[in-house]
């Protein structure tokens, strides 16, 4: 099926992987992707699929996320990133992709991707993947954020985007005095590095 036809089909099944309250913030996450990736000049009906499939698997059983994602994991470019994608809090995102090419049948390689990699990123993921994680963190659901950082990080091209966003987790997380996870770190010294070359 194509990504327009996808969509249809995640927003009518939604209910049967999610809470409504998880629901709904996957709905936002897919609206606010879809405009992203038509201001970048992404298929915005990959957007939309993407985001609405990447939280599906958030309130399975940890046992039922980890069998989905190993399926998921063995497969390039995850099979060096596997041990840090199968921790407890980010390991639905895998799960969710193994789960739209198993019983979606999907084999779009940039949806399954920016599932797969929405809560922690990879230096070099491609710009869908890059919509997903800054829409997900940036869905006007998330009343932790201020209006006006959410509004700076929407008008910057996507590049710069998601630098900032990697930034406002990395500060949010240590705010909490939560760890952050090494994985992000390595995007956001990735991200700067690349940035310094400009």
């Amino acid at each position: 099926m194509d990504s327009a036809e996808l969509c249809r089909v995640l927003d009518r099944r939604l209910g049967e992987f999610l809470s409504p309250e998880r629901a709904a913030h996957s709905r936002r996450v897919a609206e606010l992707s879809a405009t992203l990736c038509a201001r970048e000049g992404i298929d915005a009906s990959r957007g939309r699929a993407a985001g609405l499939a990447h939280d599906m698997c958030k309130e399975m059983s940890r046992k039922s996320q980890r069998e989905l994602a190993s399926f998921f994991l063995g497969t390039a470019p995850f099979d060096s990133a596997s041990g840090a994608l199968m921790a407890d809090k980010v390991v639905h995102g895998p799960a969710a992709a193994a789960l739209l090419a198993r019983d979606f049948s999907v084999s779009d390689r940039g949806i399954l991707d920016a599932v797969a990699l929405h809560t922690l990123g990879k230096p070099g993921m491609g710009d869908l993947a890059a919509v997903i994680y800054c829409a997900d963190k940036l869905e006007p659901g998330r009343a932790r954020l201020d209006d006006g950082y959410r509004d700076r990080c929407l008008e910057l091209p996507l590049d710069e985007m998601l630098l900032a966003v990697v930034a406002g987790v990395i500060g949010w997380m240590r705010g909490q005095g939560k760890a952050v996870a090494p994985e992000t770190m390595i995007l956001y010294s990735t991200l700067v590095r690349e940035a310094d070359k400009l």
